[in-house]
């Protein structure tokens, strides 16, 4: 059903009073239908809020939301003073942060009348998230998941556009997921997100620390700036919620400290980390893996659990680990999620395997964009590759973003790879010639001729695949799910998984070249 609600009433509330302030228009009889910060979604009846902004700035779009019939604009004083009669002007000091309050207020305060599970990191948040809402579906009812790739209702899944929504889309996403009966909803957390505000609103019963690499430094400065926005999400916790921590990772300590929430440390049995006094811990052991999953040993409380998880990679052992304990601590029984991980699907893009049984070498598109994450994979997949075979790497770097990973990006695909295949990935405004030839530059002149440039991915690709031999394995990484590349400032239909598929087909013979 609709929402709607008149003006008036939403603009009655004393949290607002003193920041707004209706300077054009009569606010009495209007009615609202939405809220929204973006004018093309504007239809007869919205609420545009006309955010501030570097890059773009709302106040621009103004008369295209009044032309699509916005029933109100929100804007600062100087903006909303302006309204023509058609719509009311609403002026505020900050319309970013009371448009956010509209937004929940609008649709009833979702963020009320559910629970919550945030998992941040620099890599893992979209595998942990599609595994958490897989086991929470599975052992404790219908669960909502906001993240990279998805929104999942809990019925269905529609592509998403940001790791983290902004504060008015996610009031939105939150309401539906109410309507749709959600008890809990499962989120991937973005330090852009915490750093912002996105989630300001949200009293997270557990959140979830994955790990902490090189990357957005063209944001946050430096990491220990990056820590602290992470760290955000554990400060924010009651005493009485739960925070899963990576205890293998460096950066835990910064995670522990930040607030006073019960602790689940997880690590692999291996690790020689002592958890801290009052922790508990999940260890995680993998047993035998082969490229259709792997049997894993979770010990937690004494108690040891074996499952079979139809998952590739080493680092997808804490994934696992980590989403269990996020189900455990929801309240679920360790044979429900014994049950619930035999079945769980990986999310798309990450170790998608595109081969087919039939071919005599192995194919998986991943997600991994950084240095840490491209290790990880690798290192993942490495166990099964033949020990005639080689393992290769096909990968590039996105340009308008951190350029402090590129060579660190170079090394790691060296040190874990056979052969290397550099192009392109979003090369955006950067011309991608020369991003190529930046991360070329960071290689050792003894390993130059492990390494294949070519700018082009489509031809990257083909060329991986076309000059495999039997029993090798080929990683192509950076883009995963995406279905695009940007190329200057234009949006073009990319899918790493079809150009392989046709590839693959080439090699079979099934299709020219």
């Amino acid at each position: 059903m609709p929402r709607q609600t008149s003006l008036g009433d939403l603009l009655e509330d004393a949290a607002l009073a003193g920041t707004i302030q209706v300077v054009a228009g009569d606010a009495v009889g209007g009615r609202i239908t939405g809220i929204t910060e973006d004018s093309r979604l504007v239809e007869a009846g919205t609420l545009f809020v006309a955010r501030p902004g570097t890059s773009h700035d709302g106040g621009d779009h103004v008369a295209d939301a009044i032309e699509r019939g916005a029933a109100a604009i929100l804007a600062v004083p100087a903006v909303a003073t302006g309204i023509p009669a058609s719509a009311v002007g609403i002026a505020t000091p900050d319309p970013a942060k009371v448009g956010g309050d509209l937004a929940f207020r609008f649709h009833g305060h979702p963020e009320r009348r559910t629970d919550f599970a945030g998992i941040t990191g620099t890599n893992g948040k979209t595998t942990v998230a599609t595994l958490a809402r897989q086991l929470l579906a599975a052992t404790s009812g219908r669960c909502g998941l906001v993240g990279t790739i998805e929104t999942h209702d809990g019925l269905e899944s529609t592509p998403a556009t940001l790791t983290t929504p902004g504060r008015i889309a996610l009031a939105g996403v939150l309401g539906d997921f109410v309507e749709a009966g959600c008890e809990r909803v499962v989120m991937e957390v973005s330090s852009h997100a915490l750093d912002q505000g996105r989630v300001a609103d949200l009293d997270f019963d557990v959140a979830v620390f994955t790990n902490l690499s090189g990357d957005h430094l063209d944001y946050h400065g430096d990491m220990a700036s990056y820590a602290a926005a992470k760290a955000r999400l554990f400060a924010g916790l009651r005493s009485d919620a739960t925070a899963i921590i990576n205890l293998a990772d460096p950066a835990s300590r910064t995670m522990l400290e930040a607030g006073p929430a019960r602790v689940i440390g997880v690590k692999p049995a291996e690790s020689k980390v002592v958890p801290a006094d009052g922790v508990r811990c999940l260890e995680h052991r993998i047993i035998d893996r082969d490229f259709s999953g792997m049997t894993l040993e979770f010990r937690f409380e004494g108690v040891s659990h074996r499952v079979r998880v139809p998952l590739v990679g080493d680092h997808n052992a804490f994934n696992a680990a980590a989403a269990a304990a996020m189900a455990i601590s929801f309240g679920a029984g360790w044979s429900a999620v014994r049950d619930a991980l035999e079945t769980i699907k990986a999310p798309r893009g990450r170790l998608q395997p595109v081969h087919g049984a039939d071919d005599e070498i192995r194919v998986f598109v991943d997600y991994a964009h950084t240095d840490d994450a491209i290790v990880n994979v690798l290192a993942g997949v490495r166990p099964e590759v033949p020990p005639d075979a080689a393992l290769v790497v096909v990968f590039g770097a996105g340009g308008d973003r951190d350029r402090t990973k590129r060579p660190r990006m170079m090394h790691a695909a060296l040190d874990g790879a056979d052969r290397v295949v550099v192009t392109s990935d979003n090369p955006r405004t950067e011309a991608p010639e020369a991003i190529v030839a930046e991360i070329v530059a960071a290689c050792d002149a003894d390993r130059l001729g492990r390494i294949h440039p070519e700018v082009d991915r489509s031809l990257a690709i083909d060329h991986a695949i076309a000059t495999a031999d039997a029993g090798d394995v080929i990683v192509i990484a950076g883009k995963g799910h995406e279905d695009y590349q940007i190329v200057g400032t234009e949006r073009r239909h990319f899918d790493d998984v079809e150009v392989a598929a046709a590839a693959l087909a080439r090699r079979r013979g099934e299709a020219p070249r």
